[in-house]
């Protein structure tokens, strides 16, 4: 099919067309028309007519597997009188899968972007998906794609087409530690794969199980659709790679929620009590895919976001440390901080010098204005902390720990840290330095005298004591203690 011929469809029935990379979809207002393009990527070949038409047949056989209802069947594009028509008399010049077009607002990924999705779908989805797994094909030439052996040629296929986004779609760091864990993980769980393989836990699965090919219509009409047809390697895999696509993808959204209870359930329905030991390395591999998919279309944002949560799926050693250094003003949060970078090498982030250079003052320029007014507004007081909160994420990207310098006298500033790390899979040490009036007076007439980035002082001291929510699960010291035994605590603590 040519776009001048895919053009003349749609004119003549009406159709919107949606093109993707492999395929022309012609939508009708109830039967949608899926045309395979002429293209060869390797790993896919649909060049010929007749490698058209062996797909497309795969496709409807395959897909009725977990949506019957909606895999209508093959239909013929014919030429006919010089017209291209579908299943007309004429010659035949290409072939389309033929769909029951579904609704829009009822497909997976928009129910949990309008916040429909409901708990009783994700039960009844995780039920679905683990009757499938237990009645997929399997047999001796399906099992040897769960080895190490081919397992491992994907992964090395992904970190070699990934070298190059090195830099902007990766960091070194992140590219280096998941390979390591990666290639550690075959080393030393070999009889893991092995016993995967014995229980017959690799099959014919779907392989592209995530929320954008889900529909769900209610807890009783469920379509999963979709599944690779062109590639067996993409397809045939432990079962756990299909759950651990679409686990990603649900975290993908920050539902964890979601994520954790289709996780119970399909362990529940399948009996698969090996799952959990196995599902995070399938994690990070589904996590990679989508990061180097977004690569290959030179989208940093997405490459950037799937890359942080495949790495965020690595066991704690593998990250960096980030510590939020919180305190009303006066308290020494700034000389903590230098002393953590000076003994450990921390990178520091001062609220004090990001708000000055904001407001793009020379960092010992003063601000003496009343509480909240000034540069210290509310307004203003939210840009710092997204500010100082992107540039940790940024250093910890890069494998650098971390030190927060703000006072963290709110609870929404301290689940801000929390909320952006999750994705990295950090979970940030709060440490609260409590201080009486008396010290912190002391503290206010040595910085008199000192040149000093800070524009605390008495009076916003018992103004911040008055909005002060004490965090909880924090790490609280007396600010009077010295400083070598307050920095021995937090890195006793953060196991550095």
């Amino acid at each position: 099919m040519k776009e001048k011929q895919i053009q003349e469809l749609v004119e003549r029935y009406g159709f919107e067309c949606v093109e993707t990379h492999i395929s022309w979809v012609l939508l009708g207002r109830d039967v949608v028309y899926k045309i395979k393009k002429p293209v060869d990527f390797g790993f896919l070949d649909y060049t010929t007519l007749e490698k058209r038409r062996f797909f497309c047949e795969k496709e409807i056989e395959l897909n009725r597997r977990l949506a019957e209802e909606i895999y209508l069947g093959v239909s013929k594009i014919t030429e006919d009188d010089g017209k291209v028509v579908i299943d007309g008399s004429g010659t035949v010049i290409d072939y389309a899968v033929r769909m029951k077009r579904m609704p829009q607002d009822r497909m997976m990924d928009v129910l949990i972007e309008n916040g429909e999705i409901k708990d009783a779908y994700i039960v009844a989805l995780a039920r679905k998906i683990a009757d499938f797994h237990l009645k997929a094909e399997t047999n001796d030439y399906i099992s040897q794609f769960g080895s190490v052996e081919t397992n491992k040629f994907n992964t090395d296929e992904n970190f070699e087409q990934t070298k190059d986004g090195i830099g902007a779609f990766i960091t070194q760091f992140q590219y280096d530690a998941i390979k390591d864990y990666t290639n550690r993980f075959y080393v030393e769980n070999k009889d893991l794969f092995e016993k995967r393989i014995k229980d017959q836990k690799v099959r014919d699965c779907h392989g592209d199980l995530y929320s954008k090919n889900i529909c769900i219509v209610d807890e009783e009409k469920i379509y999963v659709y979709d599944c690779i047809e062109f590639n067996e390697r993409f397809r045939y895999s432990d079962v756990a790679s299909d759950v651990a696509f679409l686990l990603m993808d649900l975290e993908n959204y920050s539902r964890y929620d979601l994520s954790n209870l289709f996780f119970k359930k399909y362990v529940e329905f399948s009996r698969d009590a090996d799952l959990e030991r196995i599902v995070d390395f399938y994690k990070i591999y589904r996590a990679y895919v989508r990061g180097k998919i977004a690569f290959f279309q030179s989208n940093k944002k997405e490459a950037n976001r799937y890359f942080d949560l495949a790495f965020g799926y690595l066991p704690s050693e593998y990250k960096p440390k980030v510590v939020v250094l919180g305190g009303l003003t006066g308290s020494g949060k700034t000389t903590v901080a230098k002393e953590l970078q000076r003994k450990k090498g921390f990178v520091v982030i001062s609220s004090d010098e990001v708000r000055k250079q904001l407001a793009g003052m020379d960092v010992y320029d003063k601000d003496l204005s009343d509480y909240k007014q000034g540069i210290y507004s509310e307004e203003m007081t939210r840009k710092v902390y997204a500010e100082i909160i992107n540039r940790a994420y940024g250093f910890a990207r890069e494998g650098k720990s971390v030190v927060l310098d703000a006072t963290f006298i709110k609870k929404w500033q301290r689940d801000r840290v929390f909320e952006k790390f999750k994705r990295l899979g950090i979970k940030p040490l709060v440490v609260f330095l409590n201080i009486d009036e008396e010290t912190a007076l002391e503290h206010f007439k040595k910085r008199e005298k000192e040149q000093s980035v800070s524009d605390g002082r008495y009076e916003i001291f018992v103004s911040q004591k008055k909005d002060l929510e004490k965090p909880e699960d924090a790490l609280v010291l007396d600010a009077k203690r010295r400083i070598d035994e307050i920095v021995e605590k937090i890195l006793n603590r953060v196991g550095v």
